[in-house]
């Protein structure tokens, strides 16, 4: 799994799985399902990520982790 937050679109990623999406579902406003050809999730968008959460911090599960800005990438 990658987590990436898109500096240049204000996007957090995450990447469940590296295959590519075929489609996308807005399950919630900002909030982007990317979906494999089966119908699994391989990918979630939160977009105007800084405004959703505080960025200073990801945790996943009770380990810390960073937040590593990129200027652009493949989602």
């Amino acid at each position: 799994m990658n987590i990436a937050y898109l500096k240049d679109r204000d996007s957090l990623y995450l990447e469940l799985s590296p295959e590519d999406p075929v489609h996308a579902w807005e399950a919630h406003t900002g909030v982007i399902l990317n979906m494999s050809e089966d119908g699994r999730v391989v990918g979630i968008e939160i977009e105007r990520a800084s405004q959703q959460t505080d960025l200073r911090a990801l945790r996943v599960g009770d380990f810390p982790g960073e937040v590593v800005a990129v200027d652009g990438a493949r989602h």
